[in-house]
């Protein structure tokens, strides 16, 4: 009797595993789920997103609502410096392409400017060390909610994906119509332009290609396998068959060259596609407020701590404190400067605090060994603890300010990380 009460409890508790299991597979399969997942960036090794390309001053116009209907154009506007000291292990071109990243084609990308200058179509080639301000202007497409922000891909070196917001679409895209004014002055509407021609010629070729299919397959097959095997492969074409590639063979090139003539007539004006890239000139620097040069680094890793010194000397006429640093997407401020505090709109990744000591500020003509430590669990959430990767270094931008409010953005490009495991090791 126990016997069975026991079988049975245990029946019970597979049943309700079983049903944890499939609920919790449910929740990561259903929609909602998906629209909390992001685009994978930290999927990526930490050098490549501390020591590339970092993101920063990024801005969507939709928060902090970050809600929009279908049809409604926003922007994004941000800088993107590239790091002066470009990883060894990563080839770099500077033939890059400012973009926008989204799951599918939830939104259009009306627009975009490069330091002021427009490009829709165009890459760009830019340099190590340089800073350069976008602006995309987009439209919403598709109803949802979507993680979706900057990104730039360099030619052989991969995309480089900035800070990232989710916004929510409201509507519905039954009317939704995206009409462009063509060279010759017709306009058409890019939603369904050329839909019915693109569906017959698919229908076409695709009946070719099943009718010669339908030919060869219907033969016997292990006949054919057998006369293979036998060497008597002269065999396996009667002169029906070879009548039957002849006339598929004449009829495609009669397709083909009938499609191009019958396109060509319906299109006489057309332009080839523009492979042209662009040069451009990084914007110029922010005025020099400090000499700095970072002598040491260490990762804690029981206490998920990075902490590095570097020396600063004040070269500007007004007193600078260290504000923030910035990598990867993951943002540190300094609490102890008054009104440095978290914006929730900040599209970055909250970092903590980063503590600075001494916390003084440094005076002109004052130089200064300053010790910077930050604490916080995203080093392991973001996968930046470097200690596990086979280039131990670390980069990021630090930006100095002064009373003023003048910036000056320090970039740390490649400064060796050394690990510490704990007392014990």
């Amino acid at each position: 009797m126990n016997s069975a009460i026991g079988s049975g409890k245990r029946k019970i508790k597979k049943i309700l595993l079983a049903l944890t299991v499939g609920g919790a597979l449910a929740g990561c399969f259903s929609s909602s789920s998906f629209a909390v997942q992001g685009m994978g960036a930290k999927s990526q090794e930490a050098f490549l997103r501390m020591r590339t390309v970092v993101f920063y001053d990024t801005q969507f116009s939709f928060a902090p609502t970050n809600r929009v209907k279908v049809g409604d154009e926003f922007t994004c506007t941000g800088k993107v410096m590239l790091m002066p000291t470009w990883p060894q292990e990563i080839p770099f071109s500077g033939i890059s392409f400012f973009n926008f990243f989204v799951p599918g084609p939830q939104v259009l990308r009306k627009a975009i400017w490069v330091n002021e200058k427009y490009f829709q179509f165009n890459s760009v080639v830019l340099e190590k060390g340089g800073t350069y301000a976008y602006k995309m202007v987009l439209q919403a497409r598709n109803p949802g909610t979507y993680p979706m922000g900057p990104m730039l891909s360099m030619e052989e070196a991969g995309p480089f994906i900035g800070p990232e917001e989710f916004l929510t679409i409201e509507g519905t895209n039954s009317r939704f119509t995206n009409p462009i004014k063509t060279l010759l002055g017709n306009t058409v509407d890019l939603e369904n332009y050329g839909t019915a021609r693109m569906i017959s010629w698919t229908l076409l070729t695709t009946f070719v290609g099943v009718a010669w299919l339908v030919y060869w397959l219907s033969k016997p097959f292990t006949r054919r396998l057998g006369l293979v095997a036998a060497g008597r492969k002269e065999e396996l074409f009667n002169p029906m068959d070879r009548q039957v590639c002849f006339l598929f063979t004449v009829g495609t090139i009669v397709l083909v060259a009938a499609a191009a003539m019958i396109t060509k007539a319906q299109y006489p004006v057309t332009i080839p596609i523009q492979e042209t890239k662009y040069y451009i000139k990084p914007l110029p620097p922010e005025p020099t407020l400090i000499q700095a040069e970072v002598t040491d680094a260490t990762y804690d890793v029981p206490a998920r701590t990075l902490s590095f010194h570097i020396q600063v000397k004040n070269i500007g006429d007004k007193p600078v404190v260290l504000k923030e640093f910035l990598t990867a997407n993951v943002r540190f401020l300094n609490p102890d400067i008054p009104g440095n505090n978290w914006n929730p709109t900040f599209p970055e990744v909250n970092g903590g605090p980063m503590k600075v000591s001494p916390s003084e500020p440094i005076n002109p003509g004052e130089s200064k060994t300053l010790e910077v430590s930050m604490q916080s669990a995203e080093w392991e959430n973001q996968r930046l603890t470097m200690y596990h990767e086979t280039t131990n270094r670390f980069g990021g931008l630090l930006f100095f300010t002064d009373p003023s409010g003048t910036r000056q953005i320090y970039a740390i490009a490649d400064q060796i990380v050394i690990p510490r495991f704990g007392g014990g090791m």
